[in-house]
């Protein structure tokens, strides 16, 4: 099993998400755009796992004392890895921060790369740089506005049988109140 760990966005965030960017889909079809069912926020990917049960509870203990808290969205941007990818990022959050460095100190990943919550809305071919240029403008210019409470954690298995993953729930966490 793949496994990771995520929050998973409410249905009505996830539709209005998706609501904000149509004129932008309608103008870049050819972009492979994330179907808003599986919009969520990684927080931490474990990798190939035997023992989901005992990874919750270890995620569990990790996070006792995290209480629920409310995400609010920042800017669209793109990034560039093998290709293009359109994203909407959050603002910063002192709650979630405390539970990214929680899961990392527990798991001992070593990770130091500065967390920053960000949603995958589409993955593109790298274009041209004048291409990129004027995509990366365009999205810049979005002003996708979102917020919604947290008050649970998910664990995913990632199966990835085609181009599109599947992501399998294996597991809820509450969020303290």
């Amino acid at each position: 099993m793949r496994l990771f760990l995520a929050i998973d966005l409410p249905k009505e965030t996830k539709e209005s998400i998706s609501q904000q960017v149509e004129a932008f889909k309608k103008e870049y079809p050819y972009f492979r755009w994330v179907d808003e069912s599986r919009f969520h926020i990684t927080l931490h990917f474990f990798g190939n796992s035997r023992d989901p049960d005992r990874l919750k509870n270890q995620i569990e203990e990790a996070i006792y004392d995290v209480e629920p808290f409310q995400m609010y969205s920042g800017e669209a941007d793109l990034f560039m890895k093998n290709t293009i990818i359109f994203h909407l990022m959050f603002q910063r959050n002192r709650t979630l921060e405390k539970l990214v460095a929680q899961v990392r100190e527990k798991f001992q990943t070593g990770n130091t790369m500065k967390f920053v919550p960000h949603l995958t809305v589409a993955r593109y071919r790298i274009p041209s740089k004048q291409q990129y240029l004027l995509i990366k403008k365009k999205v810049q210019r979005l002003n996708i506005e979102v917020d919604f409470q947290v008050t649970q954690i998910t664990l995913y298995n990632s199966v990835i049988e085609s181009e599109k993953p599947l992501y399998e729930t294996i597991a809820k966490i509450a969020l303290q109140k």
